[in-house]
């Protein structure tokens, strides 16, 4: 039933730099019945049934939605060699943001039709999850002051940013500082969005006749019945920081240009190698262990290497896009939107 957060992790992986890039897009079929798992129950035939519907769409998403990562990162690396501006930062959000609606058009049906065999156990089960994670997000990020909340995401800024053009110069820190201040604190605004959501879908779980449609058309009318305080916060934080990422790129040294253009091709190198890879019919689970560290974390160990994969990073990466920068183990929703 997670079908947005599906989406959005299987982009995320196919995405994420590092060592452990390919290993987690490899292992999706698994993966995400171990999320799914995280919020119900599944029986050993269950997660069977969800790794059958999940092969041919990952074969699809390998096979067609790859080339379309590296068609985003090329008009990037075009763009990023001439002065941008924050309508060209809009624009690279909005094709990722297209790119994460085509997976989710896909893996809607998928969850719909899985959750059509979940029993009313588990569905409760489920829901009362959902609103769990609320109440702990409450917790989170509505006990921070004001301070807090500006220090870290000044922090998320500074490392996002660091991560592909390495270290920021006191300037371009100042740049982002003065950003942050201008920031309308969200945190509030997504959690009573957030809450409106779940209940909306909480009834049309009950999976009464036509609750399938049901569930796509409050999804697909999501965009237009968010609150005004959601809207206007979401519009005001992505123009702040869209003009303070084109602000900082214009300010970039050779060096910094030089890191980015060798990080945008690594990148490059790691989707065209996931996607010219074949096709198995399913990716074997890897020999080894796989240990729950914490609530929401696992560490695989396999062939020599341990890797540590974070539930909530994958999970409920699209909140990214509902406004959001991932933190350092999990998501924070705050900053941009």
């Amino acid at each position: 039933m997670r079908s947005r957060r599906f989406a959005f992790g299987i982009l995320g992986a196919a995405l994420i730099a590092g060592c452990t890039g390919s290993f987690t897009y490899n292992h999706l079929d698994w993966l995400i019945p171990w999320f799914v798992d995280g919020y119900v129950d599944l029986t050993r035939e269950q997660r069977k049934v969800l790794e059958g519907q999940l092969e041919p769409l990952l074969q699809w998403h390998r096979a067609e939605e790859l080339v379309e990562y590296i068609a985003i990162l090329d008009r990037i690396e075009r763009q990023t060699a001439r002065p941008v501006t924050a309508a060209t930062v809009e624009g690279w959000i909005d094709e990722i943001t297209s790119a994460v609606e085509r997976t989710e058009q896909v893996m809607l049906s998928l969850a719909l039709d899985f959750g059509a065999t979940m029993s009313d156990d588990q569905m409760a089960e489920f829901i009362a999850n959902l609103w769990q994670r609320q109440r702990e997000y409450e917790k989170e990020f509505l006990g921070r002051s004001e301070t807090q909340y500006r220090r870290e995401s000044y922090e998320n800024l500074v490392d996002f940013l660091q991560r592909f053009v390495g270290r920021l110069d006191r300037n371009q820190k100042e740049r982002l500082r003065a950003a942050v201040d201008g920031l309308s604190r969200f945190d509030e605004a997504w959690l009573d969005e957030r809450a409106l959501w779940l209940r909306t879908l909480e009834p049309l779980l009950q999976r009464e006749p036509g609750w399938a449609k049901a569930v796509q058309a409050a999804y697909s009318a999501r965009k237009t019945t968010r609150t005004p305080k959601y809207k206007a916060y979401l519009a005001h934080n992505l123009d702040v920081i869209n003009h303070a990422v084109a602000d900082i790129l214009n300010q970039l040294d050779a060096r910094q240009r030089k890191r980015l253009a060798n990080e945008l091709e690594d990148l490059r190198r790691r989707l065209q190698k996931l996607a010219d890879k074949p096709q198995q019919a399913r990716a074997p689970a890897p020999a080894g262990s796989v240990t729950r560290c914490l609530a929401n974390q696992v560490v695989v160990k396999a062939n020599g290497l341990q890797v540590g994969i974070d539930r909530d990073m994958l999970v409920d990466a699209m909140d990214v896009l509902d406004g959001s920068s991932i933190r350092r183990n999990r998501q924070e929703p705050i900053h941009v939107g």
